[in-house]
């Protein structure tokens, strides 16, 4: 169950203005909103602000148990294609951030598509409740653009002349194929190469220290994830944890989950286009912190 309470929390600027130097930019204002900005074809960045009287309604609204026991989350949806309204999307991700956290980068995994953010908590019972929701966002295009003209044409042989060139014959695979090996290469790279709360499929963030933390002057934070990624037929169906997803036109697929502690089972399936073969993968991960 998914419920969002942007549209009630919003408090009033203030009602004086500062009187003298301005030293530097306030840490908020007095707003509960959360913004998505482009930053290249795979990653985004999200910056938002709860503010007290919101925090103050979820904590009403909720229970200040399931508040204090729950995880502060940002829920990222692929809504490309999808007229959103907030449980309608192709597929949707979390990831787990502290209560003192205000931005992030998230890279997304997949191209060519359009998203939206959710901030908000997941109660220890499992429901997410939506602090606030942000703007619709499509990353800018990977690749060579489709439309083709007489003057930006490139000939298929300069091409190939080009890369012998290079001397991609010398190694045993047509240009083509290296060409789309390095891309492909590339591209898993950079989607997965940095995980965690560093920048990888969840994203890395800048975080900022809790007051009283930074008043000690020393402190440390955490977490991490699961990163499942994989292939089958490009036309056959396939399930996560019983949920639809969509593979990429190769049949290749990356998701990624919020690992707590405990013992966790993750079920993959591929079932056949017409429905005579399956196969079945299952992945059990344990997560202890001490």
């Amino acid at each position: 169950m998914t419920e969002n309470l942007s549209s009630r929390f919003k408090t009033e600027s203030s009602a004086s203005a500062a009187v003298g130097r301005i030293t530097g930019l306030p840490r908020g204002y007095g707003d509960t909103k959360i913004i998505i900005l482009p930053r290249d074809p795979l990653w985004m960045y999200a910056y938002w602000e709860v503010a007290s009287q919101a925090y103050a309604e979820l904590k009403k609204k909720i229970g200040e148990d399931k508040l204090s026991g729950g995880k502060w989350m940002l829920r990222v949806y692929d809504i490309t294609g999808v007229a959103f309204d907030g449980t309608n999307s192709n597929r949707f991700f979390d990831i787990a951030i502290g209560s003192d956290i205000d931005n992030w980068y998230i890279n997304v995994g997949e191209l060519n598509r359009v998203w939206c953010v959710d901030v908000g908590v997941i109660t220890p019972d499992g429901q997410f409740v939506s602090v606030a929701r942000s703007n619709v966002l499509g990353l800018p295009r990977q690749g060579v653009s489709p439309i083709t003209d007489e003057q930006w044409a490139i000939l298929q042989q300069e091409f190939d002349r080009l890369l012998r060139l290079s001397g991609v014959d010398k190694i045993g695979r047509s240009s083509f194929d290296l060409t789309k090996l390095m891309r492909e290469r590339w591209e898993e790279i950079v989607s997965l190469s940095l995980p965690s709360s560093f920048g990888g499929a969840s994203s890395g963030a800048r975080p900022v220290a809790p007051e009283e933390a930074r008043a000690k002057g020393f402190w440390l934070k955490a977490d991490t994830e699961l990163i499942v990624y994989g292939a089958t037929e490009p036309d056959a169906r396939l399930t996560v944890q019983n949920q639809p997803v969509t593979l990429r036109p190769d049949g290749s697929f990356t998701l990624r989950f919020y690992l707590p502690d405990g013992q966790q089972e993750y079920l993959i399936e591929a079932v056949s286009k017409d429905g005579d073969m399956k196969r079945q993968i299952t992945f059990v991960v344990g997560r202890e912190t001490k």
